[in-house]
């Protein structure tokens, strides 16, 4: 068979039917984070009817399916997450309903609901991807490695991470977070910054007797606006950033207190020629600062968590893969671009396991009211998945 031959027929084996009925059930299924046990459960038994060779859920709750090939080839890890965010003020969240997507200006049929593009469907969909390859007979060369990991949306460790530390590999990888169909090779590092400027107490109504930690942090406060005009960019990541998302004081409970902590959350988002520490090490400049001019300012900087930045060469195997499988299926050779948001292929780059993004659906629905995605888009991924797929493991044989 020819290659156009082997792709007609793997487009011919998706059940792009049951698939959509699949990612609905999944969408009904609440996920939030640690709670991910029954949708786990449906995965499982999806792959299962879907032949995967082995199929089984982790102690941390992941699901893990494995295609085998021949053994002659790269093997590809696919992964994607299946917890969700809150659903806030989302009106009927769970339903799972096919729309019209004019409502959102777009064309065609949409599933709506917490988890569509964020992404239950995506990673439902992949996994019938990976078997349409199967159900064509079409033999692999190397393995396929599905993982549908928990935890992601609260940046846990026993998600893909605990994955691989307990010995899951493979040569390459594909994460399946939207991107809109384009191709991401990166995105930007992230830490979490808790900063405590102390005080010290008094009665509110003698306010000269203590020192207030809110005034103290709010010259901080005006040297992190500065700060965050001055960074830096990337022609890729985009343009690194910096902002408080929390802010809050102690004692708090109502009684006439003058506060003695100021606690300020920060998030600092940096790009290539950045890191982690450099960026720490500049916060703390800023504060060094204020302290040099201020013999009652103290404080204390915590890194409470760190989101490494992701980065795989433009010029990888499974990037050029991901780029000519959607060139074939779209006609468009965009080129490659960037996340504004972290995904889980950050730590398997991190393990030396080169991964390449691509996903249905358009990032930007992600986390609010009117979270859905198309069934149009989910189809071409997964013609996307198949072509890229079979590129990076190799075809062994074809019938």
């Amino acid at each position: 068979m020819n290659t156009q031959t082997v792709f007609a027929a793997i487009d011919d084996a998706l059940d792009t039917e049951a698939m959509v009925a699949a990612c609905q059930e999944v969408v009904r299924t609440p996920s939030l984070s640690f709670e991910e046990g029954p949708v786990a459960r449906i995965f499982a038994r999806h792959l299962q009817d879907l032949g995967f060779d082995t199929v089984e859920i982790d102690a941390n709750g992941n699901v893990i399916g494995v295609l085998r090939g021949t053994g002659n080839g790269p093997s590809l890890m696919v992964n994607g997450h299946i917890d969700h965010v809150p659903t806030g003020d989302m009106q009927d969240p769970f339903s799972g309903d096919l729309v019209d997507a004019a409502r959102w200006g777009e064309t065609g049929t949409a599933i709506y609901g917490r988890g569509t593009c964020d992404m239950k469907c995506n990673v439902m969909a992949s996994a019938y991807a990976i078997a349409a390859i199967r159900k064509a007979g079409v033999q692999l060369q190397g393995d396929v490695v599905f993982v549908a990991d928990i935890g992601e949306e609260v940046d846990s460790p026993l998600g893909v991470p605990s994955v691989i530390a307990r010995g899951v590999r493979a040569d390459f990888g594909l994460n399946t977070e939207s991107s809109r169909g384009h191709v991401h090779i990166g995105h930007r590092g992230k830490i979490d910054v808790e900063i405590t400027v102390h005080g010290r107490t008094s009665h509110a109504s003698e306010p000269d007797n203590g020192i207030n930690a809110v005034f103290e942090a709010a010259p901080f406060l005006t040297a992190l606006q500065d700060y965050a005009t001055r960074m830096r960019g990337d022609d890729v990541l985009g343009p690194a950033t910096v902002t408080l998302i929390s802010m809050k004081s102690a004692p708090d409970n109502g009684t006439a207190v003058v506060p003695d902590r100021c606690v300020i959350r920060v998030d600092r988002r940096y790009v290539r020629g950045e890191t982690a520490e450099s960026c720490e090490a500049e916060l703390r400049d800023i504060l060094d600062g204020i302290a040099a001019g201020n013999p009652d300012f103290r404080y204390d900087l915590n890194v409470v968590t760190h989101y490494p930045l992701m980065w795989v060469a433009p010029d990888s195997p499974v990037v050029l893969a991901a780029l000519r499988g959607r060139e074939a299926v779209t006609g468009r050779d965009d080129g490659v671009a960037s996340w504004r948001f972290g995904v889980n292929g950050t730590f398997m780059c991190a393990a030396g396991i080169p991964t390449v993004g691509l996903g249905p659906g358009n990032e930007k629905w992600a986390h609010t009211p009117d979270e859905h995605i198309l069934v149009a888009d989910l189809i071409e991924a997964c013609r996307i998945w198949t072509r890229t797929i079979t590129e990076v493991c190799g075809i062994a044989a074809a019938r």
